[in-house]
């Protein structure tokens, strides 16, 4: 695969220049559904026609004749052999912005058809949902945010998760769930991989914890400075507990607690309650698989990829545990 396009202009509607011949080849671009701008770093080496590229350029990249990036220069650097390094960001990088909005009972296509208007991007609901979201002040927020809060209220409702994608310029709301056409691993495109396992992170126990201040004896008319008020609260506060625990986890770990707050005038099965539901979202171990594999444009965010790695196979049947 070939760079078979890649301009940049001077702003909408001024000079424009192919850059393909001052490219230099170690192009990165960078994705994710993690609510950040698409990123496209590149360095170009200056020529004798003196275009320099500037804040606010608009560059266009195609690879192997397909549309990749449209996006903004936002930042380079210059050095003493006269190349420049450039970042670039696509139009969600527009979504940083904040502001201050009051959102009525709406579904998360039409908070995005709004967020679209505001930050001055062009949009499209690819999938969309017919969830009503609760209403929402968000004061201070950026757009990003605020659509990361319906995306995920949307999902604890419906299980349909949603994220944000730049199409060539175009930010559309799209839906996970589909399926790659191919897979990745030894007969595919893979070129490795590291598969990590840990419990840093892991709890087996949780206690809830209610504070409550008990009534204090009366005091005298006169003012006095108090010796230890760190002693005072000390004496006058009760503490209830509730905890849950996996008892195999514990066996085999030994005791790994965390303490939790709890809720708002929750009596003692309340808090039980809390603390069971707090250890099935605390109470497991983190499973990382990071791949090597080679670029293809067919491996965008939000597919479901197939792994097929034969070791992998073969040690993750003995790591039942």
């Amino acid at each position: 695969m070939t760079v078979t396009s890649f301009f940049i202009q001077h702003g909408k509607g001024g000079e424009s220049w192919d850059a393909r011949q001052a490219l230099q080849t170690d192009i990165k671009w960078t994705t994710d559904i993690d609510f950040s701008a698409g990123q496209l770093e590149f360095k170009l080496t200056e020529v004798d026609e003196g275009f320099i590229p500037r804040m606010g350029d608009i560059v266009w990249f195609r690879w192997d004749k397909k549309p990749v990036f449209r996006g903004i220069i936002f930042k380079y650097g210059y050095d003493e052999s006269e190349n420049f390094s450039v970042t670039a960001y696509d139009s969600l990088r527009y979504f940083k912005n904040q502001d201050s909005l009051v959102w009525p009972v709406s579904t998360i296509g039409q908070r995005f058809d709004k967020i679209i208007k505001l930050a001055g991007v062009k949009g499209k609901k690819v999938a969309t949902s017919s969830h009503k979201l609760k209403a929402e002040v968000c004061d201070s927020k950026s757009y990003f945010d605020m659509l990361k809060s319906a995306v995920n209220n949307t999902y604890k409702a419906t299980d349909d998760h949603f994220f944000l994608w730049d199409n060539y310029g175009t930010v559309e709301l799209r839906k996970t769930g589909a399926k790659a056409k191919y897979y990745i691993g030894d007969k595919s495109s893979a070129t490795g991989f590291t598969y990590n396992r840990s419990i840093d992170n892991l709890v087996n126990t949780i206690r809830v914890v209610r504070s409550d201040k008990t009534k204090k004896q009366q005091s005298s008319s006169t003012a006095k400075v108090k010796a230890d008020s760190t002693k005072d609260d000390a004496k006058n506060t009760k503490l209830t507990t509730e905890t849950a625990a996996s008892k195999n986890s514990v066996t085999r770990y030994g005791v790994l607690q965390k303490v939790v707050k709890a809720k708002d005038k929750a009596n003692a099965a309340q808090m039980k309650q809390q603390a069971i539901d707090e250890l099935k979202k605390a109470g497991k171990m983190e499973h990382t698989l990071t791949v090597k594999t080679r670029g293809s444009l067919y491996m965008t965010p939000g597919y479901y990829w197939p792994i097929k790695f034969k070791s992998l196979k073969d040690i993750a049947s003995a790591l039942t545990t």
